[in-house]
Protein backbone atom coordinates (compact mmCIF):
# COMPACT_ATOMS: atom_id res chain seq x y z
CA UNK A 1 0.00 0.00 0.00
CA UNK A 2 1.32 3.46 -0.94
CA UNK A 3 0.29 6.44 1.23
CA UNK A 4 -0.19 10.17 1.45
CA UNK A 5 2.82 11.71 3.24
CA UNK A 6 2.91 11.89 6.53
CA UNK A 7 0.56 9.53 7.50
CA UNK A 8 0.73 5.57 8.51
CA UNK A 9 -0.35 2.94 6.31
CA UNK A 10 -3.84 2.38 7.92
CA UNK A 11 -4.70 5.88 6.22
CA UNK A 12 -3.45 4.98 3.07
CA UNK A 13 -4.34 5.34 -0.69
CA UNK A 14 -4.50 1.72 -2.94
CA UNK A 15 -1.11 1.29 -4.66
CA UNK A 16 -1.00 2.17 -7.85
CA UNK A 17 0.24 -0.07 -10.92
CA UNK A 18 3.67 0.44 -12.16
CA UNK A 19 2.58 2.13 -15.52
CA UNK A 20 0.43 4.70 -13.76
CA UNK A 21 1.78 8.03 -13.22
CA UNK A 22 3.54 8.56 -9.38
CA UNK A 23 2.10 11.32 -8.71
CA UNK A 24 3.31 11.10 -4.94
CA UNK A 25 6.07 13.10 -5.34
CA UNK A 26 3.23 15.86 -6.49
CA UNK A 27 1.27 15.38 -3.02
CA UNK A 28 4.53 16.15 -1.33
CA UNK A 29 5.50 18.97 -2.92
CA UNK A 30 2.10 20.67 -2.46
CA UNK A 31 2.49 19.37 1.30
CA UNK A 32 -0.73 17.43 0.63
CA UNK A 33 -1.59 15.39 3.44
CA UNK A 34 -4.33 13.25 5.58
CA UNK A 35 -5.53 17.02 7.44
CA UNK A 36 -6.01 17.84 3.88
CA UNK A 37 -8.14 15.03 2.80
CA UNK A 38 -10.38 15.12 5.65
CA UNK A 39 -10.88 19.11 5.58
CA UNK A 40 -11.89 18.14 1.78
CA UNK A 41 -14.55 15.70 2.59
CA UNK A 42 -16.17 17.46 5.66
CA UNK A 43 -16.72 20.52 2.90
CA UNK A 44 -17.84 18.46 0.21
CA UNK A 45 -21.66 18.25 1.11
CA UNK A 46 -21.76 21.49 1.31
CA UNK A 47 -20.67 22.32 -2.18
CA UNK A 48 -22.53 19.10 -3.65
CA UNK A 49 -25.60 21.22 -2.88
CA UNK A 50 -25.22 23.55 -5.05
CA UNK A 51 -23.05 21.40 -7.81
CA UNK A 52 -25.88 21.36 -10.60
CA UNK A 53 -26.26 25.17 -10.09
CA UNK A 54 -22.89 25.72 -10.47
CA UNK A 55 -22.40 23.71 -13.75
CA UNK A 56 -25.34 25.36 -15.34
CA UNK A 57 -23.50 28.72 -14.30
CA UNK A 58 -20.52 28.02 -15.83
CA UNK A 59 -21.73 26.36 -19.16
CA UNK A 60 -23.82 29.76 -19.35
CA UNK A 61 -20.11 31.29 -19.14
CA UNK A 62 -18.89 29.72 -21.50
CA UNK A 63 -22.04 30.04 -23.98
CA UNK A 64 -21.05 33.78 -24.40
CA UNK A 65 -17.12 33.57 -25.46
CA UNK A 66 -16.85 32.32 -28.92
CA UNK A 67 -13.70 30.21 -28.39
CA UNK A 68 -15.88 27.52 -26.07
CA UNK A 69 -18.94 28.21 -27.58
CA UNK A 70 -17.63 26.39 -30.84
CA UNK A 71 -17.06 23.16 -29.08
CA UNK A 72 -20.92 23.26 -27.62
CA UNK A 73 -23.51 23.50 -30.88
CA UNK A 74 -24.65 19.39 -29.99
CA UNK A 75 -27.18 20.16 -27.14
CA UNK A 76 -26.80 15.95 -26.19
CA UNK A 77 -22.84 16.64 -25.97
CA UNK A 78 -23.43 19.65 -23.58
CA UNK A 79 -26.00 17.68 -21.31
CA UNK A 80 -23.11 14.92 -21.21
CA UNK A 81 -19.98 17.46 -20.49
CA UNK A 82 -21.97 18.92 -17.54
CA UNK A 83 -22.67 15.91 -16.33
CA UNK A 84 -19.31 15.00 -16.50
CA UNK A 85 -18.46 18.15 -15.30
CA UNK A 86 -20.07 18.01 -12.30
CA UNK A 87 -19.11 14.80 -11.34
CA UNK A 88 -15.59 15.75 -12.18
CA UNK A 89 -15.94 18.49 -9.78
CA UNK A 90 -17.89 16.51 -6.85
CA UNK A 91 -14.55 13.79 -7.41
CA UNK A 92 -12.10 16.20 -6.99
CA UNK A 93 -13.86 17.59 -3.31
CA UNK A 94 -14.09 13.83 -2.39
CA UNK A 95 -9.92 13.83 -2.00
CA UNK A 96 -9.75 9.55 -3.24
CA UNK A 97 -6.26 10.48 -4.73
CA UNK A 98 -5.78 6.92 -6.13
CA UNK A 99 -4.93 5.41 -9.46
CA UNK A 100 -8.59 5.29 -11.16
CA UNK A 101 -8.43 9.37 -10.17
CA UNK A 102 -5.24 9.88 -11.97
CA UNK A 103 -5.82 8.09 -14.74
CA UNK A 104 -9.24 9.94 -15.24
CA UNK A 105 -7.83 13.15 -15.22
CA UNK A 106 -5.38 12.22 -17.79
CA UNK A 107 -8.07 10.98 -19.96
CA UNK A 108 -9.65 14.35 -19.09
CA UNK A 109 -6.49 15.96 -20.70
CA UNK A 110 -5.88 13.79 -23.59
CA UNK A 111 -9.22 14.70 -24.83
CA UNK A 112 -8.48 18.54 -24.32
CA UNK A 113 -5.55 17.95 -26.25
CA UNK A 114 -6.95 15.99 -28.85
CA UNK A 115 -10.21 18.06 -29.23
CA UNK A 116 -7.59 20.96 -29.28
CA UNK A 117 -8.82 23.45 -26.40
CA UNK A 118 -6.64 26.12 -25.88
CA UNK A 119 -5.36 25.65 -22.05
CA UNK A 120 -6.09 28.89 -20.69
CA UNK A 121 -9.72 27.91 -21.39
CA UNK A 122 -8.88 24.70 -19.39
CA UNK A 123 -7.05 26.57 -16.84
CA UNK A 124 -10.47 29.16 -16.62
CA UNK A 125 -12.35 26.38 -16.02
CA UNK A 126 -10.62 26.31 -12.40
CA UNK A 127 -10.94 29.67 -12.41
CA UNK A 128 -14.48 28.79 -11.71
CA UNK A 129 -13.93 26.12 -9.45
CA UNK A 130 -12.22 28.60 -6.98
CA UNK A 131 -15.14 31.25 -7.64
CA UNK A 132 -17.97 28.70 -6.47
CA UNK A 133 -16.20 27.03 -3.78
CA UNK A 134 -14.71 29.89 -1.99
CA UNK A 135 -18.38 31.95 -2.22
CA UNK A 136 -20.33 28.87 -1.29
CA UNK A 137 -18.64 27.92 1.79
CA UNK A 138 -18.00 32.08 2.37
CA UNK A 139 -21.76 31.43 2.77
CA UNK A 140 -21.86 28.96 5.14
CA UNK A 141 -19.00 29.25 7.63
CA UNK A 142 -17.39 32.00 9.45
CA UNK A 143 -14.63 33.51 7.54
CA UNK A 144 -13.15 34.69 10.86
CA UNK A 145 -12.34 31.37 11.99
CA UNK A 146 -8.65 30.00 11.69
CA UNK A 147 -10.21 26.60 10.38
CA UNK A 148 -11.85 28.14 7.05
CA UNK A 149 -8.52 29.07 6.19
CA UNK A 150 -7.35 26.20 6.42
CA UNK A 151 -10.08 24.79 4.33
CA UNK A 152 -9.42 27.43 1.69
CA UNK A 153 -5.71 26.53 1.30
CA UNK A 154 -6.68 22.84 1.60
CA UNK A 155 -9.10 23.52 -1.42
CA UNK A 156 -5.93 25.19 -3.34
CA UNK A 157 -3.79 22.47 -2.85
CA UNK A 158 -6.79 19.94 -4.90
CA UNK A 159 -6.43 22.49 -7.23
CA UNK A 160 -3.29 22.92 -8.42
CA UNK A 161 -2.58 18.93 -7.86
CA UNK A 162 -5.66 18.42 -10.25
CA UNK A 163 -4.62 20.62 -12.40
CA UNK A 164 -1.00 19.69 -12.44
CA UNK A 165 -2.14 16.01 -13.54
CA UNK A 166 -4.56 16.85 -16.33
CA UNK A 167 -1.74 19.17 -17.62
CA UNK A 168 0.79 16.18 -18.13
CA UNK A 169 -0.89 14.24 -20.50
CA UNK A 170 -2.10 17.59 -22.24
CA UNK A 171 1.41 18.47 -22.66
CA UNK A 172 2.76 15.28 -23.06
CA UNK A 173 0.35 14.55 -25.73
CA UNK A 174 1.44 17.81 -27.66
CA UNK A 175 5.36 16.96 -27.53
CA UNK A 176 4.55 13.99 -28.64
CA UNK A 177 2.48 15.30 -32.05
CA UNK A 178 5.30 17.89 -31.92
CA UNK A 179 7.85 15.34 -32.25
CA UNK A 180 5.91 13.30 -34.84
CA UNK A 181 6.02 16.75 -36.56
CA UNK A 182 9.90 17.29 -36.54
CA UNK A 183 10.18 13.37 -37.43
CA UNK A 184 8.31 13.81 -40.84
CA UNK A 185 9.88 17.21 -41.66
CA UNK A 186 13.10 15.89 -41.47
CA UNK A 187 12.25 13.23 -43.50
CA UNK A 188 10.85 15.40 -45.97
CA UNK A 189 13.37 17.16 -46.51
CA UNK A 190 16.13 14.89 -46.91
CA UNK A 191 15.39 11.10 -47.63
CA UNK A 192 11.94 11.55 -49.81
CA UNK A 193 14.06 13.75 -52.41
CA UNK A 194 16.42 10.73 -52.50
CA UNK A 195 13.52 8.37 -52.54
CA UNK A 196 11.76 9.94 -55.54
CA UNK A 197 15.26 9.91 -57.54
CA UNK A 198 15.79 6.59 -56.97
CA UNK A 199 12.17 5.50 -57.53
CA UNK A 200 11.98 7.56 -60.44
CA UNK A 201 14.56 5.52 -62.19
CA UNK A 202 14.96 2.52 -60.67
CA UNK A 203 11.49 0.55 -59.96
CA UNK A 204 9.17 2.82 -62.64
CA UNK A 205 11.04 1.45 -65.41
CA UNK A 206 11.04 -2.10 -64.53
CA UNK A 207 7.66 -2.56 -63.51
CA UNK A 208 6.69 -0.90 -67.02
CA UNK A 209 8.66 -3.28 -68.55
CA UNK A 210 7.20 -5.82 -66.63
CA UNK A 211 3.44 -5.07 -67.87
CA UNK A 212 4.28 -4.43 -71.53
CA UNK A 213 5.59 -8.09 -71.47
CA UNK A 214 2.43 -8.92 -70.17
CA UNK A 215 0.94 -7.82 -72.96
CA UNK A 216 2.86 -9.03 -75.64
CA UNK A 217 2.18 -12.62 -74.13
CA UNK A 218 -1.39 -12.04 -73.91
CA UNK A 219 -1.43 -11.23 -77.34
CA UNK A 220 0.86 -13.82 -79.23
CA UNK A 221 -0.14 -16.81 -77.08
CA UNK A 222 -3.15 -15.84 -75.49
CA UNK A 223 -5.41 -17.94 -77.09
CA UNK A 224 -2.77 -20.83 -76.62
CA UNK A 225 -3.14 -20.07 -72.77
CA UNK A 226 -5.93 -22.38 -70.37
CA UNK A 227 -8.04 -19.23 -69.04
CA UNK A 228 -6.61 -19.55 -65.54
CA UNK A 229 -3.26 -18.81 -66.89
CA UNK A 230 -4.29 -15.77 -68.70
CA UNK A 231 -6.40 -14.37 -65.47
CA UNK A 232 -2.93 -14.59 -64.18
CA UNK A 233 -1.20 -13.27 -66.48
CA UNK A 234 -3.74 -10.23 -66.51
CA UNK A 235 -3.33 -9.90 -62.55
CA UNK A 236 0.10 -9.28 -62.97
CA UNK A 237 0.27 -6.63 -65.41
CA UNK A 238 -2.71 -5.05 -62.89
CA UNK A 239 -0.68 -5.23 -60.18
CA UNK A 240 1.84 -3.85 -61.68
CA UNK A 241 0.32 -0.44 -62.99
CA UNK A 242 -1.14 -0.55 -59.61
CA UNK A 243 2.74 -0.37 -58.09
CA UNK A 244 3.55 2.22 -60.97
CA UNK A 245 0.51 4.16 -59.63
CA UNK A 246 1.75 4.06 -55.72
CA UNK A 247 5.12 5.43 -56.90
CA UNK A 248 3.48 8.22 -58.93
CA UNK A 249 1.60 9.30 -55.99
CA UNK A 250 4.92 8.49 -53.67
CA UNK A 251 6.87 10.81 -56.04
CA UNK A 252 4.20 13.72 -55.96
CA UNK A 253 3.69 13.92 -52.85
CA UNK A 254 7.51 14.45 -51.84
CA UNK A 255 7.79 16.94 -54.83
CA UNK A 256 5.45 19.35 -53.39
CA UNK A 257 6.27 19.20 -49.90
CA UNK A 258 9.34 21.07 -51.44
CA UNK A 259 7.55 23.74 -53.13
CA UNK A 260 6.40 27.15 -51.78
CA UNK A 261 2.96 27.93 -50.99
CA UNK A 262 0.89 29.74 -53.47
CA UNK A 263 -0.62 32.67 -52.01
CA UNK A 264 -3.48 34.07 -54.70
CA UNK A 265 -7.18 34.75 -54.58
CA UNK A 266 -8.57 32.06 -57.50
CA UNK A 267 -12.04 30.72 -57.60
CA UNK A 268 -12.56 27.81 -55.51
CA UNK A 269 -15.91 26.88 -57.69
CA UNK A 270 -13.87 26.79 -60.77
CA UNK A 271 -11.35 24.63 -59.17
CA UNK A 272 -13.91 22.34 -57.92
CA UNK A 273 -15.85 22.12 -60.98
CA UNK A 274 -12.42 21.27 -62.64
CA UNK A 275 -11.87 18.31 -60.27
CA UNK A 276 -15.49 17.67 -60.99
CA UNK A 277 -14.90 17.26 -64.37
CA UNK A 278 -11.47 14.95 -64.48
CA UNK A 279 -13.04 12.45 -61.98
CA UNK A 280 -16.57 12.03 -64.16
CA UNK A 281 -15.83 9.07 -66.04
CA UNK A 282 -15.89 7.27 -62.28
CA UNK A 283 -18.98 8.74 -61.50
CA UNK A 284 -20.72 7.92 -64.76
CA UNK A 285 -19.68 4.42 -64.63
CA UNK A 286 -20.84 4.12 -61.01
CA UNK A 287 -23.82 6.35 -61.71
CA UNK A 288 -22.88 8.80 -58.98
CA UNK A 289 -24.49 11.82 -58.94
CA UNK A 290 -21.74 15.39 -58.02
CA UNK A 291 -23.65 18.21 -56.82
CA UNK A 292 -21.74 21.87 -55.72
CA UNK A 293 -23.95 23.69 -54.36
CA UNK A 294 -22.50 26.51 -55.67
CA UNK A 295 -21.92 30.04 -55.52
CA UNK A 296 -18.49 28.88 -54.04
CA UNK A 297 -15.98 31.32 -52.33
CA UNK A 298 -12.62 32.65 -53.26
CA UNK A 299 -10.02 31.63 -51.32
CA UNK A 300 -6.08 31.88 -51.02
CA UNK A 301 -3.76 29.43 -51.45
CA UNK A 302 -2.61 27.35 -54.68
CA UNK A 303 -5.26 26.69 -57.23
CA UNK A 304 -3.67 23.62 -58.98
CA UNK A 305 -2.96 22.05 -55.21
CA UNK A 306 -6.19 22.32 -54.09
CA UNK A 307 -7.48 20.82 -57.48
CA UNK A 308 -6.01 18.05 -57.04
CA UNK A 309 -6.90 17.65 -53.35
CA UNK A 310 -10.29 18.19 -54.23
CA UNK A 311 -9.97 15.52 -57.13
CA UNK A 312 -8.81 13.03 -54.46
CA UNK A 313 -11.67 13.36 -51.77
CA UNK A 314 -14.15 13.13 -55.36
CA UNK A 315 -12.55 10.06 -56.53
CA UNK A 316 -12.38 8.29 -52.94
CA UNK A 317 -15.68 9.10 -52.34
CA UNK A 318 -16.91 7.42 -55.67
CA UNK A 319 -14.61 4.50 -55.11
CA UNK A 320 -16.55 3.24 -52.99
CA UNK A 321 -20.18 4.36 -52.96
CA UNK A 322 -22.18 1.04 -54.25
CA UNK A 323 -25.42 3.01 -53.45
CA UNK A 324 -27.90 3.31 -56.11
CA UNK A 325 -28.33 6.00 -56.77
CA UNK A 326 -24.75 7.28 -55.77
CA UNK A 327 -24.76 11.17 -54.27
CA UNK A 328 -21.76 13.57 -53.63
CA UNK A 329 -22.89 17.33 -52.71
CA UNK A 330 -20.49 19.91 -51.58
CA UNK A 331 -21.31 23.09 -50.20
CA UNK A 332 -19.24 25.88 -48.29
CA UNK A 333 -19.75 28.28 -45.64
CA UNK A 334 -17.94 31.34 -44.40
CA UNK A 335 -17.12 31.95 -40.69
CA UNK A 336 -14.88 34.89 -40.38
CA UNK A 337 -11.09 34.42 -42.69
CA UNK A 338 -12.07 30.79 -42.72
CA UNK A 339 -14.15 29.26 -45.94
CA UNK A 340 -15.27 25.54 -44.61
CA UNK A 341 -16.19 22.97 -47.60
CA UNK A 342 -18.12 19.84 -46.57
CA UNK A 343 -17.97 17.26 -49.39
CA UNK A 344 -20.52 14.37 -48.34
CA UNK A 345 -21.28 11.14 -49.56
CA UNK A 346 -23.83 8.29 -49.13
CA UNK A 347 -20.87 5.53 -49.13
CA UNK A 348 -20.61 2.75 -45.94
CA UNK A 349 -19.13 5.04 -43.76
CA UNK A 350 -16.15 5.08 -41.75
CA UNK A 351 -16.04 3.13 -38.33
CA UNK A 352 -15.78 5.21 -35.75
CA UNK A 353 -12.27 3.55 -34.01
CA UNK A 354 -10.96 4.28 -37.99
CA UNK A 355 -12.10 7.99 -38.13
CA UNK A 356 -8.22 9.48 -36.76
CA UNK A 357 -5.87 6.60 -38.79
CA UNK A 358 -7.30 7.77 -41.89
CA UNK A 359 -5.14 9.88 -43.37
CA UNK A 360 -1.81 7.98 -42.18
CA UNK A 361 0.11 6.91 -45.21
CA UNK A 362 -0.59 3.17 -46.60
CA UNK A 363 -3.54 3.01 -44.28
CA UNK A 364 -6.84 1.30 -45.38
CA UNK A 365 -9.87 0.44 -43.79
CA UNK A 366 -9.60 -3.79 -43.86
CA UNK A 367 -12.80 -4.25 -45.87
CA UNK A 368 -11.25 -1.85 -48.40
CA UNK A 369 -7.82 -4.65 -48.55
CA UNK A 370 -8.72 -6.06 -51.81
CA UNK A 371 -9.94 -2.48 -53.73
CA UNK A 372 -7.57 -0.86 -55.88
CA UNK A 373 -5.32 1.46 -54.20
CA UNK A 374 -2.42 2.48 -52.61
CA UNK A 375 -3.94 4.12 -48.84
CA UNK A 376 -1.48 7.52 -49.80
CA UNK A 377 -4.72 9.19 -51.45
CA UNK A 378 -5.88 11.26 -48.48
CA UNK A 379 -2.39 10.97 -46.99
CA UNK A 380 -1.65 13.22 -50.18
CA UNK A 381 -4.93 15.07 -49.48
CA UNK A 382 -3.91 16.13 -46.00
CA UNK A 383 -0.39 16.99 -47.34
CA UNK A 384 -1.87 19.57 -49.99
CA UNK A 385 -4.73 21.37 -47.91
CA UNK A 386 -2.16 21.96 -45.18
CA UNK A 387 0.51 23.09 -47.54
CA UNK A 388 -2.52 25.98 -47.94
CA UNK A 389 -2.24 26.86 -44.03
CA UNK A 390 -5.50 25.08 -44.04
CA UNK A 391 -6.96 21.93 -41.95
CA UNK A 392 -9.02 18.41 -43.14
CA UNK A 393 -11.16 16.58 -41.34
CA UNK A 394 -14.05 13.89 -40.92
CA UNK A 395 -17.34 12.95 -39.58
CA UNK A 396 -18.66 9.27 -40.66
CA UNK A 397 -21.50 6.81 -39.43
CA UNK A 398 -21.59 3.68 -40.54
CA UNK A 399 -24.39 3.02 -42.99
CA UNK A 400 -25.07 6.83 -43.24
CA UNK A 401 -22.08 7.70 -45.62
CA UNK A 402 -19.05 10.21 -44.27
CA UNK A 403 -18.63 14.35 -44.63
CA UNK A 404 -14.93 15.92 -45.24
CA UNK A 405 -14.36 19.14 -44.02
CA UNK A 406 -11.91 21.32 -45.76
CA UNK A 407 -11.23 24.58 -44.12
CA UNK A 408 -9.19 27.46 -46.44
CA UNK A 409 -8.23 31.05 -45.89
CA UNK A 410 -10.57 33.37 -47.71
CA UNK A 411 -11.51 37.04 -47.97
CA UNK A 412 -15.38 38.23 -47.79
CA UNK A 413 -14.55 41.20 -49.50
CA UNK A 414 -13.53 39.74 -52.36
CA UNK A 415 -17.29 38.25 -52.95
CA UNK A 416 -18.11 35.10 -54.07
CA UNK A 417 -17.16 32.93 -57.45
CA UNK A 418 -18.57 33.82 -60.68
CA UNK A 419 -20.51 31.12 -62.64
Amino acid sequence: MSTIPGKPARDSIPKMSDEAIDFRRQLTFLEIDESDRQRLQAIAPILKQSSTAFVEAFYRHLFRFEETARFLQDPDLVQRLKQAQQAHLESMLEAEWNEDYVEHRRRVGDVHAEVGINPRIFLGAYNQYLQFCFRRLAAAADPRTKEFAEIGLSLLKAVFFDIGLTLDAYFQHATENLQQALEMVFHANSELRQFAQLTSHDLKTPLGTMANLCDEALDEFGQQMPPAARELIAAAKNRAYRMSQTIDELLASALTSQQANGNEMFSSELVVNQAAETVRPLLDEKQIELVVAGPLPWVYGDAVKVREAFYNLFSNAAKFIERRPGRIHVNARIEGDDCIFCIADNGPGIPPEELQRIFIPFRRLPRNRNQPGSGLGLYFTKSLIEQQSGHIWVESEMGQGSRFYVLLKTDTAAGVSPH
